[in-house]
């Protein structure tokens, strides 16, 4: 049986496998690997049809290719597991995708020896064109074997209709910089990640917490410094950026959890327990965030006990930890943490990765709003960093676009809010 669809003939019989089919497994190869999806060509299709498996060649050397419009029209008609439905989104958003990654362990990177040979030789090329077809199809397939050994069906909702969408809308809005770019950063090949002074991050939600990271092509945005210039780099397509990030985020946010409402400050309301003062200096201040975050994520001091944020915290602590042990995993919102990923996981490391996974999806359904209400307006959405969310901000759109910004963040905690012409300028 033929694997290569080079004729219209063998693509009308891929359709009829495809139409009665039980099971349909879709990767794009992109010209290289290491290309931002955004900014890939895509050279084949391969599909494994009721364990079938089909190459369809759009821009391969050795190959007569099929025309990508009429491939990609038949291609929607069907819904696809995918192992990584974010990246397909930015190769074809138009088909529909069921994402297998969330749901299985991480895979091991397959490749071979040809694929090895061709990427030590050409590492900056469309070097995929060049690799034998044949080749891909022997990674494919040992992908596809690894994948569907670990994969029985499960679907997470949250992950599959809301996660990764919201994070695929993010990652389209490319963050423009300015000619102070080379002074600060060295990416690993600039084509990989950046067109006309734009550069496209890559958020990565399949982190031991959830959290997901922003770091691609040797540029971590998640890790920025704010005091060496760097941020100045990066300007607004528009007009500002506004910066809007949460107040105390991780002490409200376990407040929140288990009932206890904060008044006022939070910095200030803590601070007052460590020094047993009610004037607070702008030093204690300062200490007392180094203090709480200690608190958090350390372990709680006994001797903070007789307050109940801290008191109701630690009892919330000792119930999720009991329940890991005796169910072997504990839920939190759409997440799981199994004790057998984490054998050696003690009750406040749990704990931690149990808010930063509750701050995580927080976030998430609150972008999906975000975005949605952006949907019609020029201003966007360009960076996601945990607490914080930075808007390339268009003054056509109007002020009561920044209220209702502030309205969709604020429902529950306070959000502070700056603004500045370029990233590292915000107050």
């Amino acid at each position: 049986m033929f694997y290569l669809i080079e004729t219209k003939n063998q693509l009308n019989q891929l359709e009829l496998k495809l139409s009665s089919s039980l099971s349909r497994y879709l990767e794009f190869i992109q010209g290289n690997d290491n290309t931002h999806p955004a900014l890939a060509e895509i050279i084949a299709v391969y599909l494994d049809v009721d364990g079938e498996d089909f190459i369809i060649p759009l821009s391969h050397l050795e190959c007569i290719n099929q025309d990508r419009d009429l491939v990609f029209s038949l291609l929607e008609r069907y819904d696809f597991c995918v192992l990584d439905k974010k990246s397909s989104l930015h190769a074809a958003p138009q088909l529909s995708y069921t994402d297998i990654q969330h749901s299985i362990p991480l895979l091991d990177q397959h490749t071979t020896n040809a694929h090895q040979w061709y990427y030590r030789k050409f590492p900056h090329t469309k070097v995929n064109k060049m690799i034998p077809v044949g080749k891909h199809l022997e990674r494919c397939k040992l992908k596809t074997h690894s994948i569907f050994q670990e994969y029985h069906g499960e679907t997470n909702k949250y992950f599959n209709k809301i996660l990764l969408p919201v994070l695929y809308e993010l990652e389209k809005n490319a963050l423009k910089f300015n000619d102070k770019f080379d002074e600060y950063f060295k990416p690993k090949c600039k084509k990989f990640s950046i067109k006309e002074n734009h550069i496209y991050g890559w958020y990565n939600p399949y982190t031991t917490t959830g959290r997901p990271v922003n770091n691609f092509n040797g540029i971590n945005f998640v890790g920025l410094k704010h005091d060496n210039g760097e941020r100045d780099t990066f300007e607004p397509d528009n007009d500002f950026f506004v910066e809007m990030d949460y107040d105390g985020y991780h002490p409200r946010l376990i407040g929140d959890i288990v009932d206890y409402q904060f008044e006022g400050n939070v910095h200030n309301t803590l601070a007052e327990i460590y020094f047993k003062s009610k004037k607070i200096t702008p030093a204690q201040y300062k200490e007392s965030k180094t203090l709480t975050f200690k608190q958090i994520y350390g372990g709680i001091d006994k001797a903070n006990l007789h307050h109940p944020f801290f008191s109701k915290t630690q009892q919330f602590i000792d119930i999720i930890w009991d329940e890991f042990n005796k169910k072997g995993e504990i839920k939190c919102g759409s997440y799981t943490i199994k004790k057998k990923d984490h054998p050696k996981i003690h009750s406040q490391k749990l704990f931690n990765y149990y808010i930063q996974a509750t701050e995580t999806e927080t976030n998430i359904r609150k972008i999906k709003i975000i975005q949605d209400y952006l949907e019609t307006k020029q201003t966007r959405l360009v960076l996601y960093i945990y607490d914080a969310f930075i808007f390339d901000v268009a003054k056509l759109d109007g002020k009561q676009t920044l209220i209702d910004l502030q309205t969709i963040l604020n429902d529950k905690f306070p959000v502070k809010i700056k603004t500045g012409k370029h990233y590292g300028a915000l107050n």
